[in-house]
């Protein structure tokens, strides 16, 4: 087991507690909060559990979608984020660009929120 895996275990065992044996017990203006930490450590079990892969994946498609493997992954989100606010992939190649906004924001809610990313398309 490595220690990513049992920090994961030790974060599961702790939102399990909160929610089964400390929340009931919570007066009713107190449970919101109980039920906003435990979706924090849920976030955090996902982020350890998927987290480097999501990234290894996202910087894959940046890379290859500008032909650019051996850029790091802020190099490409910031080369992203430019490219958009100028317009310019936009109209040069916007189903690409469609695709691979698809594919990035699926998997980052993934692991903030996977109820609401449903399935893929």
């Amino acid at each position: 087991m490595s220690y990513l895996d049992a920090t994961a275990d030790l974060l599961k065992v702790a939102r399990d507690t909160l929610r089964d044996a400390v929340a009931p017990g919570l007066p009713a203006d107190r449970r919101y909060d109980a039920a906003m930490v435990g979706r924090a450590l849920s976030i955090a079990v996902r982020e350890l559990e998927l987290g480097a892969e999501t990234r290894a994946a996202e910087r894959a498609l940046l890379g290859g979608f500008y032909d650019w493997p051996e850029g790091t992954l802020p190099q490409l989100r910031a080369r992203l984020c430019r490219d958009l606010r100028a317009g310019a992939i936009l109209a040069d190649r916007p189903d690409e660009l469609r695709q691979l906004l698809r594919e990035v924001v699926h998997a980052r809610l993934a692991i903030s929120n996977p109820d609401y990313a449903g399935p893929r398309r």
